[in-house]
């Protein structure tokens, strides 16, 4: 079953999702590994963090993909950011106030996260002093990402064309004023959003909006054995840019990757059909709670079970299986909870009110 024009789900993003956020979730915990099996842990995972570069570029094939037929100017604008709003705030929301904190300090740290405000621009990119919510600068991306395509869709046709012409302005002109290759870590120190407005990991969503361009119009056809060998093929470069650790953050080695990925998988689903087992488009139907929880679930188990270098090894592997499990867990309950129930309900009303 090959692709149409109807919007059906591409199980192979749900599947790459599934990917991602297990892969940020061990880069995160690979010290427990390496407690266990000396070196292991930063051998699988220290590249982990490409986690971030795959979401990033399935948040922008996402965007298109559900916005290609969108041309009805303000309307379509208003809908398009009450939606994608209110799929990541609300949870995102709750989770953060669990993390508050009591000082007066803590909460105006907690005010500028939720407005999605870096927290401290004078420090190193992209991260900018992070989020309360410890993963949420990642956020800050996804939200400048789309308030400014919320922008664009008032061009209606045209906003793909305006959306990447203002990017690549807004990363492409800071890098030559200053003199710097483009790199996820320059600071150019920009404050507030700016900062995040000309970090080059805004790039990435634009290649996820041009993976999905070329995968929905057909731009490159194969027959069905070429493209397993091209999903075999990117996989093996994904693998090994994760254990080489020839690349970084918003490295050419992680996009290339991120990309290959991407569009090996859709572009196979999008002509032929796919099977991908139901754990796994499950966990990437709750890969969102899961990112946003997990440093939770490791909060929690540390408080039950003290940890230090003087910890039997094995403890290592048991403290990592049991806060794999927890977060799980835990995100299981957040997606009923927080992103079917307390979502769907602010989003319905947002968009009968607005």
């Amino acid at each position: 079953m090959g692709f149409n024009n109807k919007r059906t789900e591409f199980l192979s993003v749900q599947a790459l999702r599934a990917l991602a956020a297990v892969l940020v979730m061990c880069f995160h915990f690979r010290d427990y590994l390496n407690h266990s099996f000396s070196g292991v842990g930063d051998l699988l995972f220290l590249n982990g963090d490409i986690g971030v570069d795959l979401f990033f570029l399935i948040s922008g094939f996402i965007i298109y993909y559900i916005t290609q037929n969108d041309n009805n100017g303000v309307k379509s604008a208003k809908d398009f950011f009450i939606k994608r709003f209110c799929r990541v705030f609300p949870t995102y929301f709750v989770i953060t106030l669990l993390v508050a904190g009591n000082s007066i300090e803590s909460w105006i740290e907690t005010a500028k996260s939720l407005a999605f405000i870096p927290l401290y621009t004078s420090q190193p990119a992209p991260w900018f002093g992070q989020a309360k919510l410890f993963v949420g600068w990642t956020l800050n991306y996804e939200f400048i990402f789309y308030t400014i395509f919320t922008l664009c869709m008032l061009f209606r046709k045209n906003k793909v064309v305006i959306f990447s012409s203002f990017i690549i302005a807004a990363v492409l002109i800071p890098a030559f004023m200053h003199e710097k290759a483009l790199s996820a870590y320059n600071n150019y120190g920009y404050s507030s959003y700016l900062s995040t407005i000309t970090n080059s990991l805004m790039l990435e969503f634009l290649i996820g909006i041009f993976t999905a361009y070329l995968v929905i119009n057909r731009k490159i056809s194969y027959g069905k054995k070429t493209s397993l060998l091209i999903i075999i093929a990117s996989f093996v470069l994904f693998v090994s840019v994760v254990i080489s650790h020839i690349s970084r953050l918003g490295g050419i080695g992680y996009i290339l990757s991120s990309f290959m990925i991407l569009f090996s998988l859709t572009n196979h689903e999008s002509m032929y059909s796919i099977n991908i087992p139901k754990p796994i488009i499950f966990t990437g139907k709750i890969s969102f709670s899961l990112y946003l929880v997990h440093f939770r679930a490791n909060s929690l188990v540390r408080k039950a079970v003290k940890f230090h270098s003087y910890t039997p090894s094995y403890m290592g592997l048991v403290l990592f299986s049991c806060i794999v499990v927890l977060s799980f867990v835990l995100a299981v309950i957040s997606y009923h909870l927080l992103e079917k129930k307390l979502s769907s309900k602010v989003r319905s009303y947002l968009l009968k009110k607005i």
